[in-house]
């Protein structure tokens, strides 16, 4: 393993724009460090240090805070050199302090000519340690859509889309069907009903033996045009998602909503306990996904919860996974609407697919 070394703030030279006169005022004159013109190239070797290099180019190991105060507000990081890079220490001229370029590569000599400015680019940041949120914040309010909905009870179906006009399966906007009510005196034309079906029973991921209630998916909208003794007709005005025979209805389901965003004042953790999947995106942000966290947690419409996880994205069996790693945020969702102990929410983020059994927080400070 090849040792390193620290180039400390002699490498704050390389940063251009600082006036003559800045440097005019120095102990040392800097215009006049080097007078061959070209510069020299050194090629560093194991053992060097800057206090040795300084004395060598700046006949002075104590030169190098002078450089670094030219450009000490903007260099807080220092850099490191290794053994086998080439450095080129360039004079100073009127409009340009002395500097030094660091080349990595061992091919030919470097060379440059007057119309060179020689640059280095330092990525260096003062922040506290934290988890990373690979997203940008949703603002104060979101439009969300969640064409799915989960109740500890199933829903009462107040009758069923039977036949339709189209000859195709999968039906949409505009079509027309033919629906069976059990009750058609409480149906008049003008109506909105919504178009669903049970989709599964909701187990926790982490106690498969706790069921947590019913998911269903909302077809779509659908508005009465005719009422007769047997038939009740109507039109599809919105889709959610395909409709087939035999769906079943029942009174009309918010799907979509403004809603304010919120962080929970406290820390609350939970699971994502299943999602819905939606054929029509291929790539699945803005889903609907389930949560094992409700009312009595204090989470509301609204409510930001982070998708957290750790291991390596390579592990595909559970045992495979290093759970010494840190966690890492890959998702971000909003509740859309809350039960006591569950709540139903969109993804609005993802860096990864996210899934069932992902691991959830409401605060990553």
């Amino acid at each position: 393993m090849r040792s390193r070394f620290l180039l400390t703030a002699t490498m704050a030279a390389l940063c251009v724009g600082t006036s003559p006169s800045a440097f005019a005022q120095t102990a040392i004159d800097l215009n006049a460090i080097d007078g061959g013109g070209g510069g020299d190239v050194y090629e560093v070797v194991d053992g060097d240090t800057l206090w040795d290099l300084c004395q060598q180019f700046f006949s002075d190991p104590q030169y190098w805070p002078t450089l670094w105060s030219i450009n000490n507000d903007e260099v807080t990081n220092p850099h490191y050199i290794y053994p086998g890079q080439r450095l080129r220490f360039q004079p100073g001229t009127d409009v340009r302090p002395p500097s030094i370029i660091v080349d990595s590569d061992r091919g030919d000599d470097l060379a440059f000519d007057d119309s060179f400015t020689p640059l280095v680019n330092f990525i260096a940041t003062e922040r506290d340690c934290e988890l990373y949120v690979p997203f940008t914040n949703t603002g104060a309010e979101v439009t969300l859509r969640s064409p799915g909905i989960m109740t500890r009870q199933e829903i009462e179906p107040l009758g069923v889309v039977d036949q339709a006009v189209s000859a195709k399966e999968n039906l949409g906007q505009a079509d027309l069907v033919y629906m069976r009510f059990r009750n058609t005196g409480d149906v008049n034309c003008g109506d909105i009903y919504t178009v669903y079906r049970h989709q599964k029973e909701a187990r926790h991921p982490e106690v498969r033996s706790a069921r947590l209630g019913h998911i269903y998916r909302i077809g779509g909208e659908v508005m009465v045009s005719d009422v007769g003794d047997k038939w009740v007709t109507g039109v599809m005005v919105k889709s959610h998602s395909e409709v087939n025979r035999g769906d079943l209805i029942t009174d009309r389901l918010p799907v979509t909503g403004r809603i304010r965003t919120s962080e929970l004042s406290s820390l609350v953790d939970g699971f994502i306990i299943d999602k819905v999947h939606d054929e029509n995106l291929m790539i699945q942000s803005n889903q609907v996904v389930f949560i094992d966290r409700g009312k009595s947690d204090g989470v509301q419409s609204g409510s930001t919860f982070y998708v957290v996880r750790r291991g390596d994205g390579l592990s595909r069996r559970p045992r495979d996974f290093d759970n010494s790693l840190p966690d890492q945020v890959v998702g971000r969702l909003v509740v859309f609407s809350a039960d006591e102990n569950v709540a139903m929410a969109v993804l609005t983020d993802q860096s990864i697919d996210i899934k069932i059994g992902d691991r959830i927080t409401s605060r990553v400070d």
